[in-house]
């Protein structure tokens, strides 16, 4: 995922994230302090409605967990990473919502689901973006 997404947010200007936005982790255990704090940041932001932050927050947990994922041995903590992505799937597809991009929604609750099919509020969102899409036989 390009830097791009993350620049220029809020009022026009550079986002108040920059620092966790810009962030590059080397190691397990800043990664893992990164995902932590991108998580309470999204939250705030959520609850503040500032959507575009909290999208670009979620996009990058999402890209470091992957990351993780990708450099894991152990397949309980992979599946662990896993539960956590589909939270920031989760997330953002809310956050995708209420921005009215109904489809990447969808797409996001999608992604959630495939990460952790035990996650019912993945399912949750899926049946927000289907009936949002006009698709309720599906949700």
């Amino acid at each position: 995922m390009s830097l791009g997404l993350y620049q220029g947010l809020g009022a026009g200007g550079p986002s108040a994230h920059s620092d966790v936005l810009t962030a590059a982790p080397d190691n397990i255990d800043s990664q893992r302090a990164l995902v932590e704090e991108i998580k309470r940041r999204g939250r705030a932001t959520v609850g503040s409605k500032s959507y575009p932050d909290a999208e670009a927050l979620y996009s990058k947990g999402i890209e470091v967990l992957d990351l993780m994922v990708k450099n894991e041995k152990d397949e309980s903590v992979i599946a662990d990473l896993n539960k956590e992505t589909a939270i920031l799937f989760s997330n953002r597809s809310l956050v995708k919502m209420q921005l009215g991009k109904i489809t990447e929604a969808l797409e996001d609750a999608d992604a959630a689901v495939e990460r952790d099919p035990s996650y019912v509020k993945a399912h949750w969102r899926q049946g927000q973006a289907f009936t949002a899409c006009g698709q309720n036989f599906e949700a």
